[in-house]
């Protein structure tokens, strides 16, 4: 089968939780998707210990452009957000599904969550792949949007309130050689 080198490796980096607020549906749209967006006015970014550089923020202000495809089976999440961090400093924020290579499955749990279901829980990872991208002013922080970062999701419950969280790595490239 030969090698398996060349493939690029991931360093964990931030943990962003973003609080959903209130939904607002709009309905289906001429491709069938429903599309609901929900108010995402709060939330953080955390860094991983020993990942630089080092973010410490609060998201202000933000929005989630949720679409569920016509058979209900998968949802394609578009949260917009800007973090402001402590110094001062604002962070604009977005993240996204995967489309092609990792499609958030909705199951029964995530129906649920959405429902307002009394049995609704926490969801563990593994139901969403994200890719995130970031947009800062300061050049220290530069290497924010000139990498690649990819996440993996889960719905967070607590106290009735729901928390999408990612937990996003910095794509690595290989420096092997064949």
């Amino acid at each position: 089968m030969g090698s398996q080198s060349g493939f690029p490796g991931l360093q964990p980096a931030y943990i962003i939780k973003v609080n959903v607020g209130q939904g607002n549906p709009v309905g289906d749209v001429y491709t069938g998707s429903s599309f609901v967006h929900y108010n995402t006015p709060t939330g953080s970014i955390t860094t991983v210990d020993g990942f630089e550089p080092k973010i410490e923020a609060d998201v202000v202000f933000g929005g989630d452009w949720l679409y569920f495809d016509p058979d209900k089976e998968r949802a394609r999440i578009n949260v917009k957000a800007v973090a402001k961090m402590y110094a001062d400093e604002c962070i604009h924020v977005y993240s996204e599904l995967l489309m092609e290579r990792g499609i958030a499955k909705v199951n029964d749990e995530i129906r649920k969550i959405f429902a307002g279901h009394p049995d609704a829980r926490t969801i563990p990872f593994g139901q969403s792949t994200t890719i995130h991208t970031f947009e800062v002013g300061n050049p220290e922080y530069s290497d924010l949007q000139n990498s690649s970062w990819a996440g993996n999701g889960r719905f967070v419950l607590a106290d009735g309130k729901l928390t999408v969280e990612s937990r996003v790595s910095k794509v690595v490239p290989s420096t092997d050689m064949d």
